[in-house]
């Protein structure tokens, strides 16, 4: 056999697997989207409407309402999870024996799953009996007994941060390596120049960083934009639509009103968001190599 077109033979099947897995949906929920398709009605994709789905999203208060809650929701958990990453790699990147377990350990609420992580923060929560609410109550009385799920401001905040404390351990690990990787001369060569503590972390150590951080960022945005196990565990998007973001509004629209077409689009304008977002931070990280 020619040797021109093993190799192509070779990667065949990988081809097709991908194609059938990956590239077939896509087009096929593109194909949905351009079509009105309401499942109770008819098994069988409906009328050719073009954009009219993607239109019609611009003019449905929910569909911003949803826009509004998941740019409060990324935004928000991006920003704490990372200025948290950053502090818990500060403490734990120094080298010393007893860090190491500490670092070891920091990889649990990471490695539980996000529906038993869900499930588990609802009963904290709980005004009767949870855990984290007796704290709250313990040391800010005013807050004791407060309802966490049952307000729309308490109920997006307690979504970040169980988010947060999610990804928390994930973004730590990277900040730790990256401090760990850090030339030693540099901060010696600033010790005997007379930087204090402040100037070290903002002028050396955080420049540094920044690579990390713009990582860091697109993959907690990419994390936080597809954040479903929370919501449906702890609010279900409620109360009202208060917590409904993009993707849970998706997964109503699609499964629970069963309008495939105009679910398709929504998921489709969620990706263009997503892909916004990553080439943004892309075209910064790319820009970064002048930092080096």
């Amino acid at each position: 056999m020619n040797n021109k077109y093993f190799k192509y033979i070779i990667l065949a099947p990988a081809v097709i697997l991908i194609g059938l897995t990956t590239l077939f949906p896509l087009i096929r929920s593109l194909w949905i989207s351009l079509h009105e398709w309401d499942l109770t009605k008819s098994i069988e994709i409906g009328e050719f409407v073009g954009l009219g789905n993607f239109i019609y999203a611009f003019s449905d208060e929910n569909f911003w309402n949803s826009v509004m809650v998941t740019l409060i929701f990324t935004v928000c958990t991006v920003f704490v999870t990372i200025t948290l990453g950053i502090a818990v790699g500060l403490l734990l990147s120094k080298e010393k024996r007893h860090l190491s377990f500490l670092r070891a350990v920091l990889i649990i609420p990471f490695a539980l799953s996000p529906a038993l992580v869900g499930y588990s923060w609802r009963f904290m929560l709980n005004p009767d009996y949870g855990l984290f609410d007796k704290l709250i109550g313990f040391f800010i009385p005013p807050l004791a007994d407060m309802v966490w799920l049952g307000t729309p401001q308490t109920a997006l905040a307690a979504l970040i941060s169980v988010a947060v404390w999610i990804w928390l351990p994930f973004m730590s690990l990277m900040f730790i390596s990256g401090l760990m990787g850090m030339p030693k001369e540099v901060f010696e060569a600033a010790k005997i120049d007379g930087a204090n503590s402040f100037q070290t972390l903002f002028r050396i150590t955080i420049p540094m960083l920044q690579p990390i951080i713009l990582i860091a960022a697109i993959l907690m945005t990419m994390f936080a934009l597809k954040q479903f196990d929370p919501i449906v565990t702890l609010t279900q998007g409620g109360p009202g639509n208060s917590t409904e973001v993009l993707n849970f509004m998706i997964y109503n629209t699609s499964f629970r009103y069963f309008e495939m077409g105009y679910g398709a689009a929504l998921g489709y304008i969620l990706a263009m968001i997503t892909i916004g977002f990553v080439l943004i931070y892309m075209r910064k990280l790319v820009k970064g190599d002048e930092w080096s």
